[in-house]
């Protein structure tokens, strides 16, 4: 089987500090907490096969200085978030059918062994489901092996209580568990090809960043005509820097205090 290649369109802006009222975990400025966000993933990276592309927003020039000194293609403008969302997609297709797609935002850090675990899982995703048998819904026979699948590396700490609880599939690889979920924001892996089945509801969705819209006609729950499963690691891979949404049992301060002093 050929090894998967992982293509990174990363989405930088630091003109803008939140898009919500949620504010920054340990007081973390913009354009230091794009910085963070980057250096975790870019050193996540390291041994796997990959490419960077960086789609720059209205980059700051300490920004824009960042990403020269790293090995990634920049391409900048003056987009706004929706454009920039839709360059992305744009750029995706781009890339095979058979590789990897990872559509990141700016504010999102990872563990040092994120993609390496997401990279090991994608050797052969389907040997987690070794076990599930196919399962009667309302209006389908589903086989979770013949399903598309798209990565959210985050672990929402919400889903555990009140009415965001869901029912969902649990499986595991050789390194993590991993839960099906319903939701996502604009940070998610998958396939070349899945992309080019989606890509009219991908570019839909980029009018006012509408992720619910994504989420409700992509990501399958109890039925899966035309949709994809949705998983995410737990614990998480990665965390999405508000307060209150942090993927629980990881000790995220010390994470960035390491990556901190690599990137003085």
């Amino acid at each position: 089987m050929k090894e998967p290649i992982i293509h990174v369109i990363y989405r930088a802006c630091d003109i803008v500090n939140a898009v919500n009222a949620n504010p920054r975990p340990f007081n973390l400025d913009k354009t230091t907490l794009v910085q963070l966000s980057f250096q975790s993933l870019y050193e996540s990276l390291q041994g796997i096969p990959h490419t960077i592309h960086v789609i720059g927003d209205s980059l700051s020039p300490e920004l824009q200085s960042f990403f020269a000194s790293r090995h990634c293609k920049l391409i900048q403008g003056k987009f706004g978030n929706d454009e920039s969302i839709r360059q992305t997609i744009k750029l995706a297709n781009q890339f095979p059918e058979d590789d990897w797609i990872y559509f990141c935002e700016d504010d999102y850090v990872h563990v040092p062994h994120a993609m390496r675990y997401i990279h090991n899982f994608l050797q052969d995703p389907y040997q987690t489901m070794d076990h599930t048998k196919r399962l009667y819904t309302w209006s389908s026979f589903i086989n979770l092996k013949k399903k598309d699948i798209i990565i959210h590396p985050t672990d929402y700490p919400d889903r555990y209580s009140g009415k965001y609880r869901r029912f969902s599939f649990i499986f595991h690889s050789n390194d993590c568990h991993w839960r099906q979920i319903t939701d996502t924001t604009f940070t998610f892996l998958l396939k070349g090809s899945t992309l080019k089945k989606h890509n009219n509801l991908l570019l839909r969705s980029a009018h006012g960043a509408n992720d619910r819209l994504l989420s409700k006609h992509l990501y399958g729950r109890f039925t899966f005509f035309n949709k994809v499963l949705a998983l995410s690691p737990m614990p998480g891979l990665a965390t999405h820097m508000h307060r209150d949404t942090m993927s629980p049992l990881v000790d995220w301060e010390s994470v960035i205090s390491e990556i901190s002093e690599r990137i003085k």
